[in-house]
């Protein structure tokens, strides 16, 4: 959360969208964005600046990470985070399953729920709402939150109105309970909270399918059979294995979910054929994790093992097996952008190659596990 002597606002939207789309000639979000930062900023209680504003259109960063990231980091960073939630899901990267401003909110609300507010200038009904797969699930994702600030905003002078009233009543409210109570247990509130009345077995389901849906995003034609589905990595069919530690992985009872999902690779023997390679096991944890517990799972000390932001990746160099364990898998949009996380690194490691090639090396090990010739 932000140190500062001015309250850090963060305003996310789909920069490029026309508002509203009833005039004559609608301004763009990007541009009632500059004009409600700008005189947000103007505001000066008691003599003094008590806002800054953070937009898109504001990023100056020095390169060192994606925008995506950079994204994230104001997402976390600023005290209080207003959507105006439009449908749009945003833009997503190249393997993406979540668009940006999804992923924001999601980021923010993981966070520091109390932190979040959304002016609603969505409408369900209208013909010409954004309705990709990324928006529909994006607009899911909001419904089931269940905390507009403001609906019904029509036009822009209604929405300014909404935006500023908004960010009156979030300060006042902030205030009172502070930022820091506001954000105490994350899974406290909203989706993660419903994740977390699920028996063990229903919860590892939906973090099962989640997974799955996240990787066969972009592949249209990929079936899902028995908890495995195929994926192009590095233009190639690699089939994936989905499992799910629906608890902290201490927990016996939840880690038997998955157990060493390896050692029954060799009944994907058939299934193996279709593809170029695999299988990659692929298990969401609905808590974090640790490289010694990926070494555990494994069963084999001496492993490649590479910790980073979606959870870690091991891997045995011997038998090729290799293990992506996604970590905080919350709800339905952390699991997607957890498996998101783990496949843009693969492309900014440059290990897709490098898992293709153990991935081929593991479907002929299977083979001979399965006593085919």
């Amino acid at each position: 959360m932000a140190t500062s002597t001015v309250v850090k606002i963060m305003l996310s939207s789909r920069c490029g969208d026309k508002f509203p789309l009833s005039t004559a000639e609608p301004r763009t979000l990007s541009e009632i964005r500059i004009a409600l930062k700008k005189f947000i900023e103007a505001a000066r209680p008691l003599g003094n600046p008590l806002y800054e504003v953070w937009i898109n259109e504001d990023q100056t960063g020095d390169g060192s990470k994606p925008a995506w990231d950079h994204c994230m980091d104001q997402a976390a960073d600023c005290d209080i985070f207003i959507a105006i939630f439009t449908g749009n899901a945003g833009w997503e990267d190249a393997a993406g399953t979540v668009g940006i401003c999804h992923a924001e909110l999601e980021k923010a609300y993981s966070l520091a729920p109390g932190k979040v507010f959304i002016v609603n200038a969505h409408e369900k009904n209208d013909s010409a709402a954004p309705a990709r797969d990324i928006d529909i699930r994006f607009q899911q994702y909001v419904e089931s939150l269940r905390q507009f600030e403001a609906r019904n905003v029509s036009d822009e002078k209604r929405l300014e109105t909404a935006v500023y009233r908004t960010l009156s009543q979030a300060t006042v409210r902030l205030v009172q309970r502070g930022v820091q109570g506001a954000s105490l247990g994350s899974n406290h509130v909203g989706p993660a909270l419903d994740w977390s009345r699920l028996s063990y077995s229903q919860r590892a389901d939906r973090m099962r399918l989640a997974a799955l849906a996240a990787l066969k995003q972009g592949n249209p034609g990929a079936e899902v059979l028995e908890n495995s589905v195929s994926r192009k990595i590095a233009a190639k069919d690699i089939l994936f294995v989905v499992g799910a530690i629906p608890d902290a992985m201490s927990v016996p009872a939840a880690r038997e979910e998955v157990g060493q999902p390896h050692l029954l690779d060799h009944r994907l023997s058939d299934r193996l054929k279709k593809f170029y390679g695999g299988p990659v096991h692929v298990v969401a944890c609905h808590k974090g994790n640790t490289e010694s517990q990926a070494r555990s799972m494994l069963g084999f000390p001496d492993a490649t093992v590479v910790s980073a932001p979606f959870g870690i990746y091991i891997a045995d160099p011997v038998q090729s097996i290799q293990i992506v364990l996604i970590a905080q898998c919350r709800d339905d949009t952390s699991t997607r952008i957890g498996v998101q996380r783990f496949l843009e690194w693969l492309d900014a490691a440059k290990q897709a190659d490098e898992l293709v090639r153990q991935a081929v090396k593991r479907k002929s090990v299977v083979k001979v596990l399965a006593g085919e010739r």
